[in-house]
């Protein structure tokens, strides 16, 4: 029903703390397709694509499986557009649909990506130089890093992204993932837990 185009979402990702405004004139365009002027749906999927793919490729750490979680969550949005309401913006309505529907993708398939071949995502950048022995390099402690959050069970590694990696309090990352502060709170703790011993001697 919706083609994407995987280059544009390569190069126009957004983190999760991005500011995503929602779309000109979005709820005039919302009654429109649910009125029955179909066609202008694609508008809204070409405005939010990038978005969705950033949220969905940062939690599955898959490029191909995030291509099929971006689409399942436009369907999702298609089927549930009527119950939106407007109360919050678009961004926040997809980026739940998303974000849930890359983690029920990780757990169906059993499996956590751990190649660092070309599908993947570097999350993470060091900026710090290093001096020749000054323990392990950047391309090492990077590789690290990316290996033991590929390992994280994607619930975790969800609110452990939103709160250590972008930045956001708690109490925004429970907003976006839809969840009690505590919640989440618990989920980036056991996060924190688990990489501390997948990073156990490995770095100093």
């Amino acid at each position: 029903m919706f083609l994407f185009a995987p280059g544009a979402m390569q190069s126009g990702c957004c983190s999760y703390n991005d500011i995503m405004e929602d779309m000109p004139k979005l709820p005039e365009i919302i009654e429109e397709v649910i009125s029955g002027r179909t066609e202008l749906f694609e508008n809204i999927v070409r405005y939010y694509e990038s978005f969705v793919f950033s949220v969905s490729v940062r939690v599955t750490f898959d490029r191909e499986l995030a291509y099929d979680v971006t689409q399942e969550t436009f369907l999702k949005l298609y089927k549930t557009l009527s119950r939106f309401r407007g109360q919050s913006r678009l961004s926040s309505y997809l980026y739940r649909i998303a974000s849930n529907t890359a983690i029920d993708a990780v757990r169906k398939r059993n499996q956590h990506p751990v190649n660092s071949d070309s599908s993947q995502v570097d999350l993470l950048t060091v900026e710090s130089e290093q001096k020749a022995d000054d323990g392990p390099d950047a391309d090492e402690i990077r590789r690290n890093l990316h290996a033991a959050l590929q390992k994280l069970d994607p619930v975790f590694r969800a609110a452990f992204v939103l709160v250590d990696l972008d930045g956001l309090s708690y109490e925004a990352a429970a907003a976006s993932l839809e969840l009690p502060i505590g919640t989440v709170k618990s989920r980036v703790f056991r996060a924190r837990a688990q990489l501390r011993e997948l990073l156990s001697g490995t770095l100093e």
